[in-house]
Protein backbone atom coordinates (compact mmCIF):
# COMPACT_ATOMS: atom_id res chain seq x y z
CA UNK A 1 0.00 0.00 0.00
CA UNK A 2 3.00 2.29 0.83
CA UNK A 3 4.37 1.66 -2.96
CA UNK A 4 0.55 2.87 -4.25
CA UNK A 5 0.58 6.07 -2.01
CA UNK A 6 4.15 6.79 -3.30
CA UNK A 7 3.09 6.28 -6.88
CA UNK A 8 0.42 8.45 -6.35
CA UNK A 9 2.57 10.94 -4.73
CA UNK A 10 4.46 11.15 -7.93
CA UNK A 11 2.08 11.23 -10.17
CA UNK A 12 0.92 14.38 -8.39
CA UNK A 13 3.80 15.95 -8.23
CA UNK A 14 4.56 15.57 -11.39
CA UNK A 15 2.00 17.90 -12.48
CA UNK A 16 3.45 20.82 -10.41
CA UNK A 17 6.16 22.73 -12.41
CA UNK A 18 9.54 23.44 -10.27
CA UNK A 19 8.74 27.41 -10.38
CA UNK A 20 5.02 27.06 -9.81
CA UNK A 21 5.68 27.45 -6.30
CA UNK A 22 2.64 29.59 -4.48
CA UNK A 23 5.09 32.26 -1.94
CA UNK A 24 1.92 34.97 -1.76
CA UNK A 25 -1.68 34.69 -2.38
CA UNK A 26 -3.24 37.12 -4.69
CA UNK A 27 -6.36 39.61 -3.69
CA UNK A 28 -8.63 37.59 -5.24
CA UNK A 29 -7.24 34.40 -3.56
CA UNK A 30 -7.21 36.01 -0.42
CA UNK A 31 -10.32 37.47 -0.69
CA UNK A 32 -11.88 33.56 -0.86
CA UNK A 33 -10.47 32.68 2.63
CA UNK A 34 -13.57 33.76 4.14
CA UNK A 35 -15.79 32.98 1.65
CA UNK A 36 -14.49 29.15 1.82
CA UNK A 37 -14.62 28.75 5.62
CA UNK A 38 -17.67 30.65 5.65
CA UNK A 39 -19.12 27.47 3.57
CA UNK A 40 -17.72 24.58 5.46
CA UNK A 41 -19.05 26.23 8.85
CA UNK A 42 -22.52 26.35 7.02
CA UNK A 43 -21.64 22.76 6.41
CA UNK A 44 -20.94 22.04 9.98
CA UNK A 45 -23.91 23.64 10.95
CA UNK A 46 -26.44 21.87 8.80
CA UNK A 47 -29.50 20.39 10.51
CA UNK A 48 -31.78 19.59 7.49
CA UNK A 49 -32.52 15.90 6.98
CA UNK A 50 -29.45 13.94 6.49
CA UNK A 51 -29.69 12.65 2.66
CA UNK A 52 -28.63 8.49 3.26
CA UNK A 53 -28.13 7.87 -0.56
CA UNK A 54 -25.55 10.46 -0.80
CA UNK A 55 -23.85 9.92 2.61
CA UNK A 56 -23.54 6.12 1.31
CA UNK A 57 -22.25 6.88 -1.55
CA UNK A 58 -19.74 9.30 -0.56
CA UNK A 59 -18.81 6.45 2.03
CA UNK A 60 -18.38 4.51 -0.93
CA UNK A 61 -15.85 6.81 -2.62
CA UNK A 62 -13.84 6.94 0.25
CA UNK A 63 -13.00 3.28 0.47
CA UNK A 64 -12.49 3.25 -3.47
CA UNK A 65 -9.93 6.06 -3.10
CA UNK A 66 -8.31 4.20 -0.68
CA UNK A 67 -8.29 1.20 -2.67
CA UNK A 68 -10.67 -1.09 -0.15
CA UNK A 69 -13.35 -2.61 -1.00
CA UNK A 70 -17.08 -0.44 -0.26
CA UNK A 71 -18.01 -2.21 3.14
CA UNK A 72 -20.72 -4.58 2.83
CA UNK A 73 -23.43 -2.75 5.52
CA UNK A 74 -23.64 0.58 6.30
CA UNK A 75 -25.42 0.70 9.69
CA UNK A 76 -27.52 4.05 10.30
CA UNK A 77 -27.90 5.23 14.38
CA UNK A 78 -30.70 7.98 15.34
CA UNK A 79 -27.36 9.36 17.65
CA UNK A 80 -23.37 9.13 18.32
CA UNK A 81 -24.40 7.42 21.53
CA UNK A 82 -26.18 5.02 20.28
CA UNK A 83 -23.51 4.39 17.39
CA UNK A 84 -20.85 3.63 20.06
CA UNK A 85 -22.83 1.71 22.18
CA UNK A 86 -22.80 -0.84 19.47
CA UNK A 87 -19.12 0.55 19.05
CA UNK A 88 -17.96 -0.87 21.82
CA UNK A 89 -20.03 -4.76 21.27
CA UNK A 90 -17.97 -5.01 17.47
CA UNK A 91 -15.11 -3.70 19.11
CA UNK A 92 -14.89 -7.04 21.61
CA UNK A 93 -15.51 -9.52 19.03
CA UNK A 94 -12.40 -8.79 17.48
CA UNK A 95 -13.17 -5.85 15.32
CA UNK A 96 -10.67 -2.92 14.32
CA UNK A 97 -11.02 0.55 12.95
CA UNK A 98 -9.76 1.33 9.92
CA UNK A 99 -11.22 5.33 9.20
CA UNK A 100 -7.76 6.66 10.59
CA UNK A 101 -6.18 4.68 7.76
CA UNK A 102 -8.37 6.38 5.03
CA UNK A 103 -7.70 9.87 6.65
CA UNK A 104 -3.46 9.30 6.85
CA UNK A 105 -3.67 7.81 3.32
CA UNK A 106 -5.59 10.87 1.31
CA UNK A 107 -3.76 13.83 3.22
CA UNK A 108 -0.27 11.86 2.70
CA UNK A 109 -0.92 12.47 -0.85
CA UNK A 110 -2.02 15.98 -0.77
CA UNK A 111 0.29 17.07 1.70
CA UNK A 112 3.09 15.65 -0.53
CA UNK A 113 1.91 18.06 -3.49
CA UNK A 114 1.10 20.85 -1.19
CA UNK A 115 4.38 20.96 0.12
CA UNK A 116 6.15 21.55 -3.03
CA UNK A 117 3.14 23.55 -4.54
CA UNK A 118 2.52 26.02 -1.36
CA UNK A 119 5.14 28.20 0.46
CA UNK A 120 5.30 27.09 4.14
CA UNK A 121 4.54 30.26 5.51
CA UNK A 122 1.11 30.56 3.45
CA UNK A 123 -0.02 26.92 4.84
CA UNK A 124 0.64 27.92 8.35
CA UNK A 125 -1.29 31.36 7.85
CA UNK A 126 -4.49 29.26 5.96
CA UNK A 127 -4.40 26.60 8.51
CA UNK A 128 -5.20 29.25 11.12
CA UNK A 129 -7.36 31.38 8.61
CA UNK A 130 -9.39 28.52 7.71
CA UNK A 131 -10.46 27.13 11.16
CA UNK A 132 -13.00 29.02 13.49
CA UNK A 133 -14.23 28.85 17.49
CA UNK A 134 -17.37 26.67 16.21
CA UNK A 135 -15.63 23.79 14.44
CA UNK A 136 -14.25 23.19 17.90
CA UNK A 137 -17.56 23.34 19.53
CA UNK A 138 -19.09 20.70 16.95
CA UNK A 139 -16.63 18.26 17.97
CA UNK A 140 -17.43 18.98 21.67
CA UNK A 141 -20.54 17.14 20.90
CA UNK A 142 -17.98 13.71 21.49
CA UNK A 143 -17.01 15.03 24.75
CA UNK A 144 -20.44 15.22 25.80
CA UNK A 145 -21.28 11.59 24.83
CA UNK A 146 -17.88 10.60 26.12
CA UNK A 147 -19.61 12.19 29.48
CA UNK A 148 -22.78 10.05 29.61
CA UNK A 149 -21.14 6.62 28.15
CA UNK A 150 -18.70 6.73 31.01
CA UNK A 151 -21.16 6.19 33.96
CA UNK A 152 -22.43 3.02 32.06
CA UNK A 153 -21.54 -0.08 31.85
CA UNK A 154 -20.36 -0.11 28.39
CA UNK A 155 -17.74 2.07 29.62
CA UNK A 156 -16.18 -0.21 32.37
CA UNK A 157 -16.48 -3.11 30.40
CA UNK A 158 -13.41 -1.09 27.93
CA UNK A 159 -12.98 2.36 28.53
CA UNK A 160 -9.54 2.41 26.56
CA UNK A 161 -12.05 1.56 23.12
CA UNK A 162 -14.51 3.89 24.11
CA UNK A 163 -12.32 6.21 24.31
CA UNK A 164 -10.31 5.71 20.75
CA UNK A 165 -14.39 5.00 19.17
CA UNK A 166 -15.37 8.77 20.82
CA UNK A 167 -12.32 10.99 20.38
CA UNK A 168 -9.42 9.30 17.89
CA UNK A 169 -11.48 7.04 15.65
CA UNK A 170 -13.66 8.67 14.35
CA UNK A 171 -14.69 10.74 11.21
CA UNK A 172 -17.20 13.66 9.59
CA UNK A 173 -17.06 16.54 11.98
CA UNK A 174 -13.61 16.24 14.02
CA UNK A 175 -12.11 16.78 10.14
CA UNK A 176 -14.13 19.99 9.15
CA UNK A 177 -10.95 22.72 10.45
CA UNK A 178 -8.60 20.02 7.92
CA UNK A 179 -11.15 19.55 4.95
CA UNK A 180 -11.61 23.13 5.31
CA UNK A 181 -8.21 24.22 4.68
CA UNK A 182 -7.62 21.53 1.86
CA UNK A 183 -10.90 22.83 0.67
CA UNK A 184 -9.68 25.98 -0.25
CA UNK A 185 -6.62 24.80 -2.02
CA UNK A 186 -8.61 22.62 -4.35
CA UNK A 187 -10.22 25.83 -5.26
CA UNK A 188 -7.46 27.82 -6.24
CA UNK A 189 -5.82 24.58 -8.31
CA UNK A 190 -4.41 22.84 -6.19
CA UNK A 191 -5.42 19.10 -6.73
CA UNK A 192 -6.96 17.56 -3.81
CA UNK A 193 -9.55 15.76 -5.22
CA UNK A 194 -8.04 12.66 -3.01
CA UNK A 195 -9.85 13.85 -0.33
CA UNK A 196 -13.28 14.23 -2.06
CA UNK A 197 -14.38 11.08 -0.61
CA UNK A 198 -14.16 12.43 2.55
CA UNK A 199 -15.42 15.68 2.07
CA UNK A 200 -18.74 14.85 0.34
CA UNK A 201 -19.30 11.96 3.35
CA UNK A 202 -18.89 15.29 6.24
CA UNK A 203 -21.00 16.81 4.05
CA UNK A 204 -23.91 14.14 4.65
CA UNK A 205 -23.23 13.04 8.22
CA UNK A 206 -22.09 14.34 11.61
CA UNK A 207 -19.72 11.88 12.83
CA UNK A 208 -19.49 8.09 11.04
CA UNK A 209 -16.56 4.96 11.97
CA UNK A 210 -14.94 2.62 9.35
CA UNK A 211 -13.87 -0.78 9.53
CA UNK A 212 -13.60 -3.55 6.95
CA UNK A 213 -16.63 -4.69 5.93
CA UNK A 214 -19.01 -1.82 7.67
CA UNK A 215 -19.43 1.63 8.08
CA UNK A 216 -21.26 3.17 11.28
CA UNK A 217 -23.05 6.39 10.69
CA UNK A 218 -24.89 8.89 12.34
CA UNK A 219 -27.21 11.93 10.88
CA UNK A 220 -27.05 15.74 11.73
CA UNK A 221 -28.20 16.56 14.58
CA UNK A 222 -31.66 18.21 14.08
CA UNK A 223 -30.57 21.57 16.13
CA UNK A 224 -27.52 22.74 17.04
CA UNK A 225 -27.18 26.39 19.22
CA UNK A 226 -24.41 28.16 19.80
CA UNK A 227 -23.21 31.85 21.62
CA UNK A 228 -22.29 34.98 20.42
CA UNK A 229 -18.39 33.24 20.58
CA UNK A 230 -19.18 30.14 19.30
CA UNK A 231 -19.62 28.26 22.08
CA UNK A 232 -22.68 25.14 22.82
CA UNK A 233 -25.26 27.03 24.34
CA UNK A 234 -28.98 26.97 25.12
CA UNK A 235 -31.19 28.53 27.70
CA UNK A 236 -33.40 25.52 29.16
CA UNK A 237 -33.41 24.32 26.04
CA UNK A 238 -31.06 21.61 24.29
CA UNK A 239 -27.63 23.05 22.67
CA UNK A 240 -27.41 19.81 20.09
CA UNK A 241 -30.63 17.60 19.42
CA UNK A 242 -30.44 14.43 18.32
CA UNK A 243 -33.00 11.81 17.95
CA UNK A 244 -32.86 9.83 21.55
CA UNK A 245 -30.00 12.13 22.73
CA UNK A 246 -29.68 16.19 23.75
CA UNK A 247 -26.73 17.55 24.68
CA UNK A 248 -27.02 20.57 27.06
CA UNK A 249 -25.14 23.51 27.48
CA UNK A 250 -24.32 26.53 29.16
CA UNK A 251 -21.36 28.70 27.17
CA UNK A 252 -18.97 25.90 26.06
CA UNK A 253 -19.99 24.27 29.85
CA UNK A 254 -21.64 20.66 29.46
CA UNK A 255 -25.06 20.78 31.55
CA UNK A 256 -27.29 17.93 33.13
CA UNK A 257 -30.46 17.35 31.82
CA UNK A 258 -31.78 18.57 35.50
CA UNK A 259 -30.04 21.77 34.91
CA UNK A 260 -30.19 22.00 31.03
CA UNK A 261 -34.32 21.81 30.80
CA UNK A 262 -34.39 25.13 33.26
CA UNK A 263 -33.97 28.39 32.31
CA UNK A 264 -31.18 29.71 34.38
CA UNK A 265 -33.36 32.33 35.42
CA UNK A 266 -35.18 29.12 37.24
CA UNK A 267 -32.29 27.94 38.69
CA UNK A 268 -32.34 27.58 42.77
CA UNK A 269 -29.53 28.88 44.80
CA UNK A 270 -30.06 25.20 47.10
CA UNK A 271 -28.09 23.27 44.15
CA UNK A 272 -25.55 24.38 45.14
CA UNK A 273 -25.59 22.57 48.58
CA UNK A 274 -25.25 19.62 46.41
CA UNK A 275 -23.50 20.00 43.38
CA UNK A 276 -19.78 18.66 43.66
CA UNK A 277 -18.30 19.44 40.75
CA UNK A 278 -16.66 23.09 40.55
CA UNK A 279 -17.12 23.82 37.10
CA UNK A 280 -20.51 23.09 37.21
CA UNK A 281 -20.58 25.26 40.86
CA UNK A 282 -19.02 28.15 39.41
CA UNK A 283 -21.45 27.84 36.44
CA UNK A 284 -24.72 27.46 39.07
CA UNK A 285 -22.91 30.66 40.73
CA UNK A 286 -22.59 33.36 37.45
CA UNK A 287 -26.22 32.09 36.28
CA UNK A 288 -28.20 33.05 39.57
CA UNK A 289 -26.33 35.74 40.61
CA UNK A 290 -24.83 37.04 44.00
CA UNK A 291 -28.00 39.02 44.62
CA UNK A 292 -30.20 35.82 44.55
CA UNK A 293 -27.81 33.95 46.53
CA UNK A 294 -27.91 36.51 49.36
CA UNK A 295 -31.57 36.34 49.62
CA UNK A 296 -32.28 32.48 49.52
CA UNK A 297 -29.06 31.42 50.60
CA UNK A 298 -29.23 33.73 54.06
CA UNK A 299 -25.84 35.03 53.97
CA UNK A 300 -24.45 36.19 57.20
CA UNK A 301 -23.32 39.75 57.65
CA UNK A 302 -19.71 40.50 58.83
CA UNK A 303 -19.18 43.64 58.55
CA UNK A 304 -21.12 46.98 57.06
CA UNK A 305 -19.68 50.53 56.31
CA UNK A 306 -22.14 53.03 55.20
CA UNK A 307 -24.50 51.61 52.33
CA UNK A 308 -21.94 48.47 51.88
CA UNK A 309 -22.08 44.88 54.18
CA UNK A 310 -19.56 41.99 53.69
CA UNK A 311 -21.15 38.95 53.48
CA UNK A 312 -20.29 35.27 53.85
CA UNK A 313 -22.31 32.61 52.44
CA UNK A 314 -22.07 29.79 55.11
CA UNK A 315 -22.51 26.59 53.23
CA UNK A 316 -19.41 24.92 51.08
CA UNK A 317 -20.64 25.73 47.81
CA UNK A 318 -17.12 26.26 46.20
CA UNK A 319 -13.65 25.31 46.47
CA UNK A 320 -13.40 28.41 48.80
CA UNK A 321 -15.85 30.58 50.95
CA UNK A 322 -17.84 32.87 49.01
CA UNK A 323 -17.33 36.53 50.32
CA UNK A 324 -19.67 39.24 48.84
CA UNK A 325 -19.90 42.69 49.12
CA UNK A 326 -23.20 43.97 48.99
CA UNK A 327 -24.62 47.24 48.23
CA UNK A 328 -28.27 48.76 48.56
CA UNK A 329 -29.22 51.38 46.71
CA UNK A 330 -31.03 54.01 48.74
CA UNK A 331 -33.06 55.03 45.95
CA UNK A 332 -34.28 51.98 44.44
CA UNK A 333 -33.37 49.48 47.31
CA UNK A 334 -31.66 46.98 44.32
CA UNK A 335 -29.39 44.52 45.59
CA UNK A 336 -25.63 44.68 43.88
CA UNK A 337 -23.51 42.44 45.18
CA UNK A 338 -19.90 41.25 43.96
CA UNK A 339 -17.72 38.39 45.16
CA UNK A 340 -14.04 39.06 46.97
CA UNK A 341 -11.63 37.43 48.20
CA UNK A 342 -12.43 35.28 51.50
CA UNK A 343 -9.46 36.80 53.36
CA UNK A 344 -10.86 40.48 53.59
CA UNK A 345 -11.97 41.17 57.00
CA UNK A 346 -13.69 44.09 56.83
CA UNK A 347 -16.46 45.72 54.45
CA UNK A 348 -14.03 49.02 53.99
CA UNK A 349 -11.39 46.58 52.99
CA UNK A 350 -13.51 44.75 50.88
CA UNK A 351 -13.97 48.05 49.24
CA UNK A 352 -10.90 49.20 48.72
CA UNK A 353 -9.94 45.89 47.02
CA UNK A 354 -13.03 46.39 44.66
CA UNK A 355 -11.57 50.25 43.94
CA UNK A 356 -7.89 49.17 43.37
CA UNK A 357 -6.49 49.00 47.00
CA UNK A 358 -7.96 53.26 47.06
CA UNK A 359 -9.56 53.91 49.96
CA UNK A 360 -12.71 54.86 50.35
CA UNK A 361 -12.36 58.16 52.21
CA UNK A 362 -10.12 59.35 49.33
CA UNK A 363 -13.52 59.53 47.12
CA UNK A 364 -16.94 60.17 47.70
CA UNK A 365 -19.60 57.07 48.11
CA UNK A 366 -22.29 58.34 44.68
CA UNK A 367 -25.58 56.38 45.45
Amino acid sequence: MEEIVLRECCYLLSRIEANALIKFLTPEQTALIPMIRDAWIKIALDTSPTDKQKAEEAIALVYKSSRWKPPQQILWFDNPLDAITWIASAINTGWSFIGNYFWDISTKSVNSVLNVAVDTAIRETLKAATNDNRFHALQDILLAVLNVVVDTDVWYNDPRVIEFAVLQDVRGIPDLPELTYYAYFDEIGIDCSQLKGLMETTKHCSFWWAFKDTAVLTPNPSEIRLDSNGELHGDGVPAVTYKGFNIYANHGVFLPEKYGQVHPCQWQAEWLLSEENAELGRVLIQEIGYDRLCRELQAVQLDTWREYDLLKVDSEIDIEPIYLLKMTCPSTGKIHALRVPPTLESAREAIRWVNWEIDPSEFTIQT
